[in-house]
């Protein structure tokens, strides 16, 4: 365990780039993303240390994953600050034809996680865009509202029949008999009942690649901030789906504003109209 710490504090204090100089972000927005992994490492350890664990009950996938989501909302508004300063290729902005992919069969183990085959995803998947395409500006779609109101009901309203007569109201208050209080017992004292519903686990290992994914984007940007640039010449109304982020990421990443703000301001130089 000591030697997995020691080996993740080395590969978070090495230099974020070859060049530092490189680096278009301000130093100081750097800085909060990488006080923002250490907090990462002292709640969840190390990502081989929890893809060790193998599974997570409901509950702490939870947790990890929202503040996986957090980083990864930073880390998205980083690169398009850093994509933002490579210049519009002179060739014809060709995309690559989608191709079914051949299975292939690969081993990972939980101490290399260097060797891991993770990803970092900037854009929105293909299902939770069709998802987030029924709102617009926070509002449902016509189908959703007249499906809603389809379904609302209201107050049931008296129907008289003919031959009965309505019911008679109470005349006055009925009082009830006084009922004998008993002695109340104390939780240790209480009977033990099995919990009904069975405890719920997730996978670790998905969170353990998102974690490792973060932290090679973190250690690495310019390669990523690369090839973001080429996607957002090619397709530069998808930057609007760098800026989606979970409702909790400025309560957990300190000057949420002023990174947002300075993604906005780089987000214009792909503007192509």
């Amino acid at each position: 365990m000591e030697a997995e710490t020691a080996a993740f504090w080395l590969r978070m204090n090495a230099p974020l780039t070859t060049d530092t100089t490189q680096t278009t972000a301000p130093l100081a927005l750097w800085r909060v993303a990488e006080a923002f992994m250490h907090i990462l490492h002292a709640l969840f350890g190390d990502p081989s240390q929890v893809a060790f664990r193998h599974t997570l009950t409901l509950k702490a996938h939870r947790v990890m994953a929202s503040w996986l989501r957090c980083g990864e909302a930073m880390m998205r508004r980083l690169l398009l600050i850093e994509a933002a300063t490579y210049a519009k290729p002179n060739i014809r902005p060709l995309l690559r034809a989608p191709h079914k992919r051949v299975p292939k069969l690969m081993h990972f183990f939980v101490e290399a996680p260097e060797k891991w085959r993770v990803s970092f995803r900037c854009f929105v998947s293909p299902t939770l865009r069709q998802a987030q395409a029924d709102t617009v500006d926070g509002a449902t779609s016509p189908e959703s509202v007249r499906l809603s109101l389809s379904k609302a009901e209201g107050p049931r309203p008296f129907i008289f029949h003919d031959g009965r007569p309505p019911p008679r109201p109470l005349r006055g208050y009925v009082k009830r008999p006084n009922r004998k209080r008993h002695k109340p017992i104390l939780r240790h004292d209480r009977e033990w009942r099995r919990r009904e519903e069975p405890l719920a686990f997730r996978s670790a290992w998905p969170l353990a690649e998102r974690y490792e994914a973060l932290l090679r984007v973190f250690k690495n940007p310019l390669r990523y901030a690369q090839r973001l640039s080429r996607q957002l010449h090619a397709t530069p109304y998808r930057a609007r789906e760098l800026f989606h982020a979970p409702p909790d990421a400025h309560e957990r990443i300190e000057h949420y504003a002023e990174l947002s703000a300075a993604a906005s301001a780089s987000a214009a130089v792909f503007n192509s109209s």
